[in-house]
């Protein structure tokens, strides 16, 4: 283990001797010019309020041998500078490691682990027999030192000399053989590595082509026919016979043709994220034919894409798959390493991951808004998937949020993802205005009061017709930042268990949310991206929309065992009949049957007691869910076959009267749960929340009494006689549900129906009136149709609960009226 050498004067004299650091101890008119900034990176500055920022680097003295960082791990919170002492280089491979080179004092290294969101891609560690002093450097120390031309400048050309050595490293690796001695020299001498921000232009249609690309990692637009601005959003819209548009990720080399012979660049490539690439300028490179021939061959073996023209709109085997692909990299999503998406025909709108958020954690991180995605559920299908990726963490590979945090507090862990240490935390907002997608909110740092978690609440609780939604924290001004940790460091995730589990997606009735990597996920991204350079740092998860095994099984065995069910007790009742002893038994059919309904509908009645379940693992709801259903079906069935053509007395009838309520509307919410959802997400647009409904339903409510209070005369006839009774009728709510029109389509068909009005309106005052009440009305349709669907899939609950309350106590009477006189 380093030793820290905590004497403040080695400290200071180390950063004043070191070339990138020197520049602390600049002098301005007689005084230190960053004496401020010195002070909080060496050491640290306490404000008295229990906050504190820094000190921002160690002074570490390594022995001899010893790793100070290993190829493999994460370090995207540090890197280092050489103080004393040469450090050796090693590459891990299959018989063991490889030293590739020498970092004298002065140099810094692990830059790129820190910068690009990526793995260490090296080992260093102290030469035998010798020893070395480090500088160890926290992230937050950036910020003040890229202030120092020096340091941003040596930084730089450390960063792009270290990626040009990897690059070559991978060609290597990847190629399977060693590129030749002349090549490599030529290659480090001339090929410059650069990180290029969005929207940069790389080469332009009809431009001779000068240099040779190999993407690293980001995204790249093709384009050609016609030369799209760079930040023109869905370009895939504007695709023809003459147009073509695709898309490259990692791995794809542009300009190889250029490398043997003169050409031109057939196409304009722009940048759609931040984007590192290598670049071969043709004009230094050398001349020699052979080694421009083998640079050809090298780049050619990795992709053959860039090569290809963007395929105009006859060539595309799915255009639905390569407008969703657009989105899912303008968006960023792709380039999250561990994303949660919510397919939205699956989800009942239920809350119960919200709440499930909250119950592990204390205050919810999940929010059910974000960006929605259409695509084809596979490549060449017309049925489309409407995914939402909420606002919650996506642990992005390159997160902006690490960038401004001035403690560190916001870091990436041992494991990649992205978490926050809420003791460093000092609540300065920094990180939650820094992340593009909202998924980081300020709480109160006080622990919410408790509440009452006893018995008869969780009994309460099991039985509730509704979920409450979690209550707002109180306001406070010692407030930290929270987000979505993957559910770490609590019982969902004990030491050393197998898979990840997720409280959200764990206690989802239907499967509709699942954690991925997105890569794997969206599947229309594939042909953009070459495997060689994919990263891997994607959280591995099994994508439960594409493929649940488990529950396949359920509906097969239990579609399977309920049929057989049914026949086993008809065969049953035919040749023993309700009071026939069974073959070396005591047991009659009636008894049979009686027993086997009990049984289930006890094992039905353990899926609300599940429901409370929340910090700790129990299976994933969605399974209990099926279970219910299906062991309810088969008691059901056990049950209705108990009793024959008499049900008995009173009692009796009562007990079957309040059977088949519950079984009547367990199947009305069966059917609600598979139908509803694929309506809203068709009618919709975007996802939006019950209360995001009821308050726009409002507001478009007060609209129209003020147009129509504004109307008079022929106009207040109108709206009153034909606007009014034509959209706000049950019919056309009806419409709205049942032929799932867009609102834009729906919209201007009502404009139309009035066209021979506004053209004959008397004042433009009239004819704006009229349209804007046409186009309330229809509105307001639209939000009271996904109200009623809300409304259907939550109609149907107090009528079970209640009905299965019902049953369960007159069920035990009958067992008891049951076993007293068998008994007696």
């Amino acid at each position: 283990m380093p030793r820290e050498i905590t004497d403040r004067g080695r400290v200071v004299e180390a950063v004043k001797h070191l070339a990138l650091t020197a520049e602390l101890f600049e002098e301005q008119n007689g005084k230190q010019k960053y004496a401020s900034d010195l002070e909080v990176i060496v050491q640290g500055r306490d404000y008295g309020n229990g906050k504190s920022v820094g000190p921002y680097i160690r002074l570490l003295n390594y022995d001899a041998g010893e790793e100070i960082m290993r190829q493999g791990e994460w370090g995207g919170n540090t890197f280092y500078i050489a103080v004393q002492g040469a450090l050796d280089v090693y590459l891990r491979e299959a018989g063991g490691q490889r030293k590739i080179g020498r970092l004298e004092p002065g140099t810094c290294f692990g830059e790129m682990a820190l910068l690009a969101g990526v793995e260490r891609n090296a080992t260093v560690s102290v030469p035998a027999d010798e020893n070395a002093v480090v500088l160890e450097v926290t992230r937050p120390a950036l910020r003040l030192l890229r202030k120092l031309p020096a340091f941003g400048n040596i930084l730089d050309e450390t960063y792009r000399a270290h990626g040009v050595g990897r690059v070559l490293e991978d060609l290597t690796s990847i190629t399977g053989k060693s590129l030749s001695a002349a090549l490599a020299a030529e290659l480090r001498q001339t090929a410059r590595y650069m990180v290029y921000g969005k929207h940069h232009a790389l080469c332009q249609e009809g431009e001779p082509i000068n240099r040779v690309i190999l993407i690293k990692t980001g995204w790249v637009r093709r384009s050609r026919g016609i030369p799209f601005h760079a930040a023109s959003p869905e370009v895939v819209l504007g695709v023809d016979e003459t147009i073509g548009v695709d898309f490259l990720g990692g791995g794809n080399c542009l300009g190889v043709e250029g490398g043997a012979q003169p050409a031109t660049w057939r196409y304009r490539a722009s940048l759609m994220a931040r984007t590192e690439v290598l670049e071969v300028p043709l004009d230094q490179f050398s001349s020699d034919p052979a080694l421009r021939k083998e640079l050809v061959d090298v780049f050619t073996s990795l992709s053959t894409t860039g090569s290809a023209l963007p395929p105009t709109i006859e060539l595309l085997p799915d255009l639905n798959a390569l407008k969703a692909a657009e989105e899912d990299i303008a968006t960023g999503i792709i380039d999250g390493t561990n994303v949660l998406v919510m397919d939205m025909d699956l989800c009942i709108r239920c809350g119960n991951c919200s709440l499930a958020c909250h119950k592990v954690h204390g205050q919810s991180r999940l929010l059910r808004r974000g960006i929605q995605i259409e695509r084809p559920v596979a490549i060449g299908k017309k049925r489309l998937q409407h995914a939402l990726v909420p606002q919650v963490c996506m642990h992005c590979a390159d997160p902006e949020c690490l960038t401004g945090c001035p403690t560190g507090a916001i870091f990436r862990d041992s494991h990649g993802q992205i978490d926050i240490d809420a003791p460093t935390c000092i609540g300065c907002y920094d990180c939650a205005t820094q992340c593009p997608y909202d998924a980081i909110s300020m709480v109160p740092r006080a622990a919410p009061s408790g509440t009452n978690s006893g018995f008869a609440s969780k009994l309460r609780s099991a039985f509730r017709f509704k979920i409450d939604p979690p209550m707002a924290p109180a306001a406070s001004d010692d407030l930290v930042a929270i987000k979505c940790n993957l559910c770490e460091s609590t019982p969902l995730n004990p030491p050393g268990a197998r898979r990840k589990a997720y409280s959200c997606e764990e206690n989802c009735p239907t499967g509709a949310l699942v954690r991925v990597d997105p890569i794997e996920y969206f599947s229309e991204i594939g042909p953009a991206q070459q495997f060689v350079f994919r990263d891997q740092t994607h959280a591995i998860g099994r994508n439960i929309h594409k493929s649940d095994p488990l529950a396949r099984a359920w509906h097969i065995g239990g579609t399977a065992v309920t049929i057989l069910t049914a026949l086993a007790i008809t065969w049953g009742l035919v040749r023993y009949g309700f009071n026939g002893v069974l073959a070396g038994t005591w047991l009659t059919m009636r008894w049979l049957t009686g027993l086997v309904g009990l049984v289930g509908v006890a094992v039905v009645m353990t899926y609300p007691l599940r429901k409370q379940v929340y910090r700790r693992r129990a299976g994933a709801l969605r399974y209990w869910l099926l279970a219910h259903a299906y062991i309810g079906a088969i008691a059901g069935v056990a049950l209705l076959l108990h009793s024959g053509t008499r049900t008995g007395g009173l009692l009796t009838s009562l007990l079957y009267v309040a059977f088949d309520l519950t079984i009547f509307s367990g199947l009305f919410g069966v059917i609600a749960y598979g139908v509803a959802p694929r309506i809203m997400t068709r009618i919709e647009g975007e996802p939006l929340l019950v209360e995001d409904l009821e308050k726009r339903r409002e507001e478009l409510r007060q609209d129209t009494r003020t147009i129509y209070e504004k109307s008079d005369g022929w106009l207040k006839e109108e709206l009153r006689d034909r606007v009014y009774p034509r959209f706000l009728s049950y019919r056309f709510l009806w419409r709205q549900i049942t032929r799932r029109e867009e609102l834009k389509a729906l919209l201007a068909q009502a404009r139309q129906e009035f066209k021979d009005r506004t053209t004959r309106t008397t004042t433009d005052d009239e004819r704006e009136l009229l349209l804007s009440a046409v186009e309330t009305a229809v509105t307001l349709r639209r939000v009271d149709a996904l109200l009623a669907l809300h409304w259907l899939l939550r109609v149907w609950i107090p009528m079970h609960i209640v009905s299965t309350a019902v049953m369960l106590a007159l069920m035990l009477v009958h067992v008891a009226q049951v076993v007293f006189f068998n008994v007696s």
